[in-house]
């Protein structure tokens, strides 16, 4: 398998970004599934948080790489989805905090969603900004959202 196809593989979310419905719904799930069953179970220490911390930083600039070698015309490609899974981690960091829970991934799935479809709070003027920078923090931005509404909600709930 050549660089290219690599890189494309990892930028379209592992075939999620080439669902012919809501790619980045699809991409935001994968992601979501990948913390629930990959991450979370490793993260038991401050340590480990702070390494999901580095990871997503990476991820973040991971994302920037990519889109700079796959993108020649679209300024956001729709079946470029790694901004999603990103983001999605971005809204699972508050989760690091309590015991697993199905309920939270799903609740954080669905928050992370809605400030990503509706682009509140300034993450519209990002999104229609171009550049690779631009395509990633917006749903960076929405996951920042997320994460400090599901600390309110899991405030209320534990």
């Amino acid at each position: 398998m050549d660089l290219k196809k690599l890189l494309l593989i990892i930028g379209q979310g592992f075939g999620t970004g080439l669902s012919p419905i809501a790619p980045g719904t699809a991409g935001s799930f994968a992601a979501a599934i990948i913390f629930y069953f990959f991450i979370w179970d490793s993260i038991a220490t401050y340590l480990g948080i702070g390494l999901f911390l580095l990871f997503i930083l990476v991820s973040f600039f991971i994302g920037i790489f990519l889109l700079s070698q796959l993108t020649d015309k679209e300024k956001d490609p729709k079946s470029f989805v790694w901004d999603e899974f990103v983001g999605m981690w971005i809204s699972c960091v508050p989760l690091t905090l309590v015991d697993k829970d199905l309920y939270l991934v799903l609740l954080s799935f669905l928050v992370f969603r809605l400030f990503d479809i509706f682009k509140p709070l300034g993450i519209r003027s990002l999104d229609n900004k171009s550049g690779e920078f631009y395509v990633m923090i917006d749903d960076v931005i929405a996951g920042i959202y997320s994460a400090c509404l599901l600390i309110l909600i899991m405030f209320y709930i534990y």
